[in-house]
């Protein structure tokens, strides 16, 4: 019994080593028109043409599809163009369908023209999330962004800042960092996070300021 058992299990490592894919390496090479280089940890991110990925050292990025080279970026990854697009699809229905700013008519996009109107002057407390699309930190951080949107709905407004497109109102609450979450009401600022906090210190902040 012993050793049908082992030879079972020796035929299923075969059968796991064949049918794994050629490039077994986490790490992906992104080839560049200026023939630079880029490694990243994993598959790029696709969203409207634009490459957001994490390089090896942990740090995040993004690039433009007119800046990389696709057919030296899909030989080198042993993939073909009809994955490359498929694994931008799969990006857009699931890691970033709730992108900031743009994943629910309960989430405002702020910019530095309207801020003052639909925050500082808002009857209603608001609570601004300033983000990046490069920020992976931020896409794990919008599920709690949609949450509290949709459970504190009509109590509390709640929008978002880029803070690459919105370099005023980013210098003006010196925000260093992504993502930063500051609650207003009456205008000032009655709480402060930095960084992608559980629901549940979010919620504690709501209701220390509210």
């Amino acid at each position: 019994m012993r050793q049908f058992a082992a030879y079972c299990l020796a035929l299923l490592v075969i059968m796991l080593a064949v049918a794994s894919p050629i490039r077994c390496a986490t790490n992906w090479k992104l080839i560049l028109k200026n023939g630079s280089v880029i490694e990243c940890d994993g598959e790029p991110i696709i969203v409207n043409d634009l490459y957001m990925f994490r390089q090896m050292d942990g740090k995040d990025g993004s690039l433009e599809a007119g800046q990389i080279d696709r057919e030296k970026t899909d030989q080198v990854n042993k993939v073909d163009r009809r994955q490359w697009q498929a694994l931008g699809g799969a990006a857009r229905t699931k890691d970033l369908v709730v992108m900031a700013g743009n994943s629910s008519s309960h989430i405002l996009t702020l910019r530095d023209a309207d801020f003052d109107a639909q925050v500082l002057k808002s009857p209603t407390p608001v609570m601004v999330e300033f983000w990046a699309a490069w920020c992976g930190y931020c896409r794990r951080f919008e599920p709690t962004v949609e949450a509290i949107a949709s459970e504190y709905a009509g109590r509390l407004r709640v929008g978002t800042v880029d803070i690459d497109k919105n370099p005023a109102t980013t210098k003006r609450y010196g925000i260093n960092g992504t993502p930063t979450v500051l609650l207003f009401k009456e205008g000032k600022v009655m709480g402060t996070i930095d960084g992608a906090a559980q629901k549940a210190e979010v919620v504690r902040m709501l209701r220390s300021g509210l």
